[in-house]
């Protein structure tokens, strides 16, 4: 018998096809032995288990970019938890080395003894009379720069500005907190903020209302603006403390006192608060509520000196002292102080300095010009017709900047105005820095800012551009110390000078 060389079936002799595949036989085939070929044995069918189907993947690779974007967002926050906690100890050192914490020399040695520590708060002890700091301004003089108004000298009203100042390596960065509105509900304030470059927001903007409750007894202080924050905290007090907390400070020498830390739970509140912005969310979605709770300090604040103390600042344009209670109390990184304005219907908070922390530092209180009822002349046009020369306090850049800021159109209506009233006066406009920055890099800043001054005046006021020139000096023409918060911002300025 043969068999077919393509399949192996047995083939009948004589048959030219396979009948099997229909392969033609070969003649050499037909005379092949049974022994010699071994044919293929057919092959078993094999079961196949009934396996689910392989996922898709598209599926896959949506589960592939999730955790990669995971893991991108956690480097991120590392990056930018690890890029705070650098520049956050270079502005400890800064702080350091520009705002030695030394006794003022008039008054180290005749400091009053502190008041008489109280129990404790939750495990945190008062100060001891050893750790009562000097102050580093002088002794308020009774009846020094007296105020007519009952209310005080910096009272509360629609249209207040106050600016205060931080010190950063980067130079002085300055805040924007106007009281927009006064109901008998509470006081809503506007903030504005342009911050150094190696911060992680460089602007921040938002509203804020304090309670009409909370300005009479909160003893909670909370600095909370955002875009994205609510608009109101209540049980707590923003730019001021309370009546309560002044009163009690005044009349027993200490009060209960919660005020929120800066960094750690507070910095994450506010990345919250951005992501909850990104979203279109709430920030008490997120849990940033909760987290602002978190990063409170609670404390017995105890005042530090029996005295008041004359806290210098520039009140409409016009350099002043406010006389200043000045508190501290314990952390854990070091003493909290306060500095707090002594006035009773708005105890403006002055200054205040967290643990190891830089100086937070009113520098400049400006109140809206009241409606001329009369043809006399202000204090700039008196100035210039008398002096002829006229420091400018209130036009306000960007920081590190030559872009003016909203909160700059006051003054340069009133200059505007000036001009306008003396067609045949021209000004000499002339800008002036601190010395933070370098002298070539403020030189150069001085020049650009005086001239988006010029530019302001031409253009939005119809000021023609001959009758202004301008020039600018840097830091080479300071007009008081570089050495602190105060000092530094009377000598960012702009001067007028009529030819």
């Amino acid at each position: 018998m043969s068999y077919c060389t393509q399949c192996g079936s047995p083939q009948a002799e004589g048959e030219a096809f396979c009948a099997t595949c229909g392969t033609a036989r070969s003649p050499a085939s037909g005379t092949q032995s049974e022994g010699a070929f071994h044919p293929v044995p057919p092959v078993q069918p094999v079961a196949v288990r009934n396996t689910p189907p392989v996922a898709s993947t598209g599926h896959g690779l949506r589960t592939v970019l999730i955790v990669a974007a995971v893991a991108l967002f956690f480097v991120l926050g590392l990056g930018i938890g690890g890029a705070w906690y650098v520049g956050h100890k270079l502005k400890e050192k800064a702080e350091a080395l520009l705002h030695p914490q030394a006794a003022h020399p008039a008054t180290a040695s005749a400091l009053p003894a502190a008041a008489t520590p109280v129990a404790s708060v939750h495990g945190r002890q008062p100060l001891s009379n050893s750790s009562n700091g000097a102050s580093s301004f002088p002794p308020w003089t009774p009846g020094a720069n007296a105020t007519t108004d009952p209310a005080g000298p910096a009272p509360l009203k629609e249209g207040m500005l106050v600016v205060t100042a931080v010190a950063d390596e980067q130079g002085d960065y300055e805040s924007m907190k106007q009281v927009t509105h006064i109901e008998p509900s509470g006081t809503t304030l506007s903030y504005h903020a342009d911050l150094p470059s190696n911060s992680p927001r460089k602007q921040v903007d938002g509203s804020r209302t304090v309670l009409a409750q909370d300005l009479l007894s909160a003893h909670d202080y909370a600095e909370h603006f955002g875009t994205n924050d609510p608009l109101s905290f209540p049980g707590t007090t923003a730019i001021s403390a309370s009546r309560d907390v002044l009163a009690e400070l005044k009349t027993n020498g200490h009060t209960n006192f919660r005020f929120q830390r800066v960094g750690g739970a507070s910095d994450v509140s506010s990345l919250i608060g951005g992501l909850a912005g990104i979203a279109r969310m709430s920030s008490k979605d997120l849990g940033s509520d909760a987290l602002e709770q978190t990063g409170k300090q609670e404390c017995i604040l105890q005042r530090a000196s029996d005295g008041l103390f004359a806290f210098p600042v520039l009140l409409n344009e016009e350099r002043t002292v406010l006389p200043a209670l000045h508190a501290r109390c314990n952390a854990d990184d070091g003493a909290d102080d306060f500095y707090i304005l002594d006035q009773a219907a708005y105890p403006l908070m002055l200054s205040f300095k967290l643990g190891n922390g830089p100086r937070l530092q009113v520098i400049k209180i400006t109140y809206p010009a009241q409606t001329k009822q009369t043809a006399a002349p202000d204090k700039l046009e008196q100035d210039l017709q008398e002096k002829k020369k006229v420091e400018i306090y209130g036009i306000y850049f960007d920081f590190a900047s030559d872009r003016l800021k909203a909160e700059s159109t006051p003054v340069l209506q009133e200059i505007a105005r000036v001009m306008q009233a003396h067609p045949d006066w021209k000004l000499s406009v002339s800008g002036h820095t601190d010395n933070i920055g370098g002298d070539v890099y403020n030189l150069d800043l001085s020049k650009r800012r005086t001239a988006a001054v010029k530019q302001a005046l031409v253009t939005e006021y119809s000021i023609a551009p001959e009758r202004l020139a301008t020039d600018g000096y840097g830091a080479s023409r300071p007009v008081d110390t570089n050495e602190t918060l105060e000092g530094r911002a009377r000598n960012r300025r702009v001067e007028l000078v009529r030819e």
